[in-house]
């Protein structure tokens, strides 16, 4: 073959790699940029004193039929969640996935401690606005800072989006990853269960791990 054939096909390898890499990239950065967004509109709230307005209104946004499914949805980010994201991080990547596995459980651990450590008042402590009674639905009272779920929904659907992004190609993936874990935050106030600052707290500390994670996995040579 001669040279400029041999330069040609490299070339064009380079051209398809690169391709591949920038569409993971995309895919990846889409998920991070759309829960960026979607945080910051909260922690503006929150920030212009709209913590309690906000969250009474979407508490009290309501009927029979939100209500059944968000307490499902809600749901979701306790085990389910968890183990679908886990096993589409091994699957994929096992090494990759114990990275991640590993940063799920810190950052679990973290928002534990910080729960004990201040131990704030859920809504219906607070008595800041009136809570509804809702069927088949627990209320708690105390630890509401930050948000568990919420936490566990936007770390689980990064890595999910993480995960498949080389498989669908898609960058829009990331995107309804992050809207899906948003919408998780969104079920936890609406059902009475936290406040928005709880959310965008744990939204946020959610967004560090996995960025962690993903920064330590590609220096260990586990991504593309």
């Amino acid at each position: 073959m001669s040279q400029k054939k041999q330069f040609s096909v490299k070339f064009k390898m380079f051209q398809h790699d690169e391709v591949i890499i920038f569409a993971s990239s995309m895919a990846q950065s889409r998920f991070f940029l759309t829960s960026f967004f979607l945080l910051l509109s909260g922690w503006v709230a929150v920030g212009l004193g709209y913590n309690d307005s906000v969250s009474n209104w979407i508490h009290h946004f309501c009927n029979p039929i939100t209500d059944d499914f968000f307490i499902h949805f809600s749901w979701l980010a306790e085990w389910l969640l968890i183990i679908l994201a886990v096993l589409t991080g091994f699957y994929f990547h096992p090494k990759r996935g114990l990275v991640f596995g590993i940063g799920l459980g810190l950052q679990s651990l973290l928002v534990a401690a910080i729960k004990v450590w201040f131990n704030a008042p859920r809504p219906i402590e607070a008595k800041l606005f009136h809570i509804r009674t809702i069927e088949k639905l627990e209320i708690h009272h105390w630890q509401s800072f930050p948000s568990g779920h919420t936490a566990v929904a936007f770390f689980c659907m990064g890595l999910i989006a993480i995960s498949m992004n080389n498989v669908t190609k898609s960058s829009m993936l990331g995107v309804v990853c992050a809207i899906m874990a948003a919408g998780i935050g969104y079920s936890r106030i609406y059902l009475g269960q936290h406040f928005l600052f709880d959310v965008c707290t744990g939204g946020t500390i959610a967004l560090l791990f996995l960025q962690l994670s993903y920064q330590i996995s590609k220096k260990l040579g586990y991504d593309v």
